[in-house]
C-alpha cells in the first residue's frame, strides 16, 4: 500500500494568511446596525436646528395615492452641470395641498420637476428609511425670481446667437396655411387646436414641435402631421 506524506511546509503560507486576516484588538463593543443608526439619529436631533431654508432644484416629484408627495432635491455645478448633491424629501398630505395651491397662485405654474425652489425643511433620519427632508413651507417668490433670471438669460443667448428676430424677418403670406405648433403632444389645447384646423374646410398643414411646458428638460423634436 502506498503511503502519502503531507509536508507541513506546504501549509505554512496558507496558515500565515489566516493569521494576517485576524482582526485587530477591539477597543470598544460592537454595535448592531440599528444601534448605530440610532446614534446617528440622536446626533442629528441634538445638533441641527429645528428647520432650515433650502435652495435646490426639484428633480423629481410624485404624488402617491395616499396624498403624500415624494420629491428629490439636487444641486448641480454651475460650470459643468454635474450633480454635486442629492437628497430625497417628503411633503406630507397635511401640508401638500396648501403649499401647492399657494405656489401655483403666486407663480402661475404647477410645482413640477426642473424648477428651482426655496423650501423650509426639517432634517430627519430613521433607522430603517435613512436620511430625508420633510418640507414644511415654500417661498414661491424665489421661484418667480429664478424663472425671470432664466428667461433673461435665454433672451440674451438668443440675441448673441443672432436668432432672436429670424422669425420676424420671414415674409408673411396673405393666406397662412403652414402652421408650426410648439406644445406637448398630450396637451388638451393641442388636440382642440388641431381639430379646429381640420374642421375648417381649408387645407392647413401643421407641424408639431413637441416640448415640455414646464421644467428644464425641454425637448424639441420635429414631427409633421398631415
Amino acid at each position: 500500500m502506498n503511503t502519502f506524506h503531507f509536508s507541513p511546509v506546504m501549509l505554512n503560507p496558507f496558515l500565515s494568511d489566516l493569521s494576517d486576516s485576524q482582526p485587530a484588538e477591539q477597543s470598544q463593543a460592537a454595535l448592531t446596525l440599528f444601534e448605530l443608526n440610532s446614534l446617528v439619529r440622536s446626533a442629528l436631533k441634538h445638533t441641527l436646528l429645528p428647520t432650515y431654508w433650502l435652495m435646490a432644484e426639484l428633480s423629481e416629484i410624485r404624488v402617491a395615492s395616499n396624498g403624500h408627495c415624494y420629491v428629490e432635491f439636487v444641486q448641480k455645478d454651475e460650470a459643468s452641470g454635474a450633480m454635486v448633491a442629492k437628497a430625497r424629501g417628503n411633503i406630507w398630505r397635511t401640508a401638500y395641498l396648501s403649499l401647492v395651491r399657494r405656489f401655483e397662485r403666486v407663480t402661475g405654474k404647477p410645482l413640477v420637476a426642473g424648477l428651482q425652489v426655496l423650501v423650509q425643511v426639517t432634517v430627519t433620519f430613521h433607522e430603517l428609511y435613512g436620511y430625508a427632508l420633510n418640507v414644511v413651507d415654500i417661498n414661491p417668490a424665489y421661484t418667480v425670481g429664478e424663472m425671470a433670471l432664466r428667461r433673461k438669460e435665454i433672451l440674451r443667448q438668443l440675441e448673441e446667437d443672432g436668432i432672436m428676430d429670424l422669425n420676424k424677418e420671414l415674409p408673411l403670406p396673405r393666406v397662412v396655411r403652414r402652421v408650426a405648433i410648439i406644445s406637448s403632444a398630450t396637451a388638451a389645447g393641442y388636440g382642440d387646436f388641431c381639430n379646429q384646423l381640420e374642421q375648417s374646410g381649408y387645407d392647413f398643414q401643421f407641424s408639431l414641435f413637441p416640448a415640455l411646458m414646464q421644467g428644464d428638460r425641454v425637448e424639441v423634436k420635429r414631427h409633421c402631421s398631415p
